[in-house]
């Protein structure tokens, strides 16, 4: 759905209408080349700021012109976040007690396995609750704390927390992991930057982790084509770090370049090469056009 409108007397467009039938989106460049992004909700007169380069603007709209016939192609970016990490005890309300955690233990630092995390639909269900009121907050059963609200129209989930899949390593094991990042509403050309939430307790002093994406491309017979970890930087805990908990917010990035990467699993991993616990907290995604 296209609007042309005034915003200051500068020409914008409208460039996307939210699934929802209401929320409509415009961008617009101003006099000094910045690239502004924002939220017109129903109410016409309202105009919301989500992204600007610079000021926070306040104008009101009027809308003119032509409404165009068809689905017009989302074209903006957009967030979800999750706390639904399976081993999150329930005996304190899904909150990771002191010590306890999952272990990368002495076969994965022995065989250099990038231990994935699952994903738990009852943990989804129970933390992910939206802890606002204004705005109404959407559904967000199987898809996360906004359900969905701040996602291109296009993209309605990009959290899986029921499939299981499994990988079978050199050494002989086996790692089940449920759910993942789910690739299969992204189109060639998005970028995806996933913020990884966890806190790490080393169990020996001088231990490196390499937080990653598990990620294993697959074609269009869901057979995998190639498997490998999409890392972010390297975390480091040296001497006096032991048993003490840290929290780290790790980076990672992932480009939809093909149909493969569309049809790919993606699972969020560390490989440590001394023991180490994980307790694995939350991921915010962010979807770039």
């Amino acid at each position: 759905m296209n609007i042309d409108a005034q915003i200051g007397g500068e020409e914008v467009t409208i460039v996307h209408m939210n699934s929802n039938g209401h929320d409509l989106f415009v961008s617009y460049i101003k006099a000094n080349g910045d690239l502004a992004v924002q939220k017109l909700y129903n109410n016409p007169s309202s105009l919301v700021n989500l992204v600007s380069t610079s000021a926070t603007i306040n104008q009101t709209v009027s809308t003119s012109g032509v409404i165009s016939s068809g689905a017009l192609t989302a074209v903006e970016s957009g967030i979800e976040f999750t706390g639904g990490f399976a081993g999150k005890p329930t005996s304190a309300s899904y909150v990771w007690e002191e010590g306890t955690g999952i272990s990368i233990g002495t076969s994965a630092v022995a065989n250099q396995i990038f231990q994935t995390f699952s994903f738990d639909r009852d943990v989804h269900l129970s933390v992910d609750t939206p802890y606002w009121t204004d705005p109404t907050p959407a559904d967000h059963t199987d898809k996360g704390v906004f359900g969905g609200s701040y996602l291109p129209a296009d993209v309605p989930t990009v959290f899986n927390y029921i499939d299981t899949d499994s990988d079978t390593y050199e050494d002989g094991s086996n790692i089940v992991t449920t759910g993942r990042i789910d690739m299969s509403n992204f189109k060639v050309g998005d970028t995806i930057r996933v913020r990884f939430d966890y806190n790490a307790i080393p169990q020996i002093a001088n231990t490196t982790i390499e937080p990653a994406i598990w990620y294993k491309n697959r074609d269009a017979n869901d057979d995998v084509t190639f498997t490998f970890p999409l890392t972010s930087n390297p975390v480091f805990y040296g001497t006096g770090t032991v048993g003490k908990s840290y929290l780290n917010r790790s980076e990672i990035s992932v480009y939809v370049a093909s149909q493969e990467d569309i049809n790919a699993l993606a699972y969020l991993a560390i490989k440590s090469d001394n023991l180490i616990t994980i307790q694995p907290l939350s991921v915010l995604l962010t979807v770039i056009r």
